[in-house]
């Protein structure tokens, strides 16, 4: 089985059971079954059994098969990747110091602020910049498969939640959706929300900046290129 099959495998281990424990149905058994706690730890356990092979089968078979997206050499797109790669790193960092409506920890909030006007799911929309940024300058098909599988399924996996998190808590957030978007500064463009610079956690932002420039420093280091 070559390497781009089991990219797709894994890929599709990880998706289906990721966002299918998180179903609904799937979920309410399971918690009837395990308690809160054991749903979370077979979750975790599940998410890294198969995340972890992925990861794996991709570095162990990066730039191989045909050159499928061949834009790398083109003036300005590695300089475009670096400074989204760089943007979502902070945005990344931003989200989990400032919490959105849907995270984890997010306590009583039902209306956007700060990152949450750029994106409601400022953490794994940030993923999905990162991997778009990575999809910029590696164009063999094994890079397509894993980084753009990563795109895909950022999107994928948070209009999932979206769904899950309306079916939930219904008119509780009936607000926050119509003032925010998935995709990043969706609700800005269309004049439903604005950026509100003073509500930015800039601690969040620095930290995932400073981040981000430690790994392109030692990038070349940690994966040669």
């Amino acid at each position: 089985m070559g390497p781009e099959l089991m990219l797709v495998l894994w890929w599709t281990a990880f998706a289906a059971t990721h966002m299918g424990m998180s179903a609904i149905p799937v979920r309410a058994k399971l918690v009837a079954a395990l308690g809160e706690r054991g749903f979370l730890g077979l979750y975790s356990v599940v998410s890294f059994a198969t995340f972890v092979p992925l990861v794996w089968c991709y570095l162990g078979n990066r730039h191989q098969g045909p050159l499928v997206l061949a834009i790398g050499h083109l003036p300005g797109v590695h300089t475009l990747a670096m400074a989204i790669a760089w943007l979502s790193f902070s945005c990344a960092i931003a989200g989990v110091f400032q919490p959105s409506a849907l995270s984890f920890g997010a306590g009583g909030v039902t209306r956007a602020r700060g990152v949450g006007r750029i994106t409601r799911h400022p953490l794994f929309m940030s993923l999905g910049m990162w991997a778009a940024a990575h999809l910029l300058v590696n164009g063999f098909l094994t890079d397509v498969l894993f980084f753009g599988g990563f795109a895909l399924f950022s999107v994928i996996g948070c209009a999932h939640q979206d769904a899950r998190k309306r079916a939930t808590r219904g008119a509780e957030l009936d607000e926050y959706f119509a003032e925010t978007s998935l995709l990043p500064f969706g609700a800005i463009v269309s004049g439903r929300n604005r950026l509100v610079w003073s509500e930015l956690p800039w601690l969040g932002l620095v930290v995932g900046a400073a981040t981000a420039t430690t790994l392109y420093v030692a990038h070349p280091h940690m994966f040669g290129s």
